[in-house]
């Protein structure tokens, strides 16, 4: 399941409101972080996570973005790892006590 294009949209007016980010930079930037975030944080996980309704996940794919965008991203694996693994335990046993 991919993220929609609102979804994707959506993302993008939270982050430049929150970071103050100028209006006048184009979002292809944002949106290949976005999707860049989505798989690594999907993949780690091992699920397809809804980042409208996941807030956890969605505020770790912000500041994701916000760490690639800033070209930083081994310091964020490095200082996020903790969340990642809270994802992952979540979606673990969601999945594990489900009837799949």
């Amino acid at each position: 399941m991919s993220m929609s294009d609102e979804t994707i949209k959506q993302l993008i007016e939270q982050i430049r409101k929150e970071q103050h980010v100028s209006p006048y930079r184009d979002n292809e930037e944002f949106t290949q972080y976005i999707k860049d975030g989505t798989y690594d944080i999907n993949n780690y996980c091992g699920t397809d996570i809804d980042y409208t309704t996941d807030l956890k996940a969605r505020r770790l794919l912000i500041n994701y973005v916000m760490y690639a965008d800033n070209k930083r991203l081994a310091e964020f694996k490095t200082l996020y790892i903790g969340d990642y693994d809270e994802l992952q335990r979540q979606y673990y046993i969601d999945f594990k006590n489900s009837n799949v």
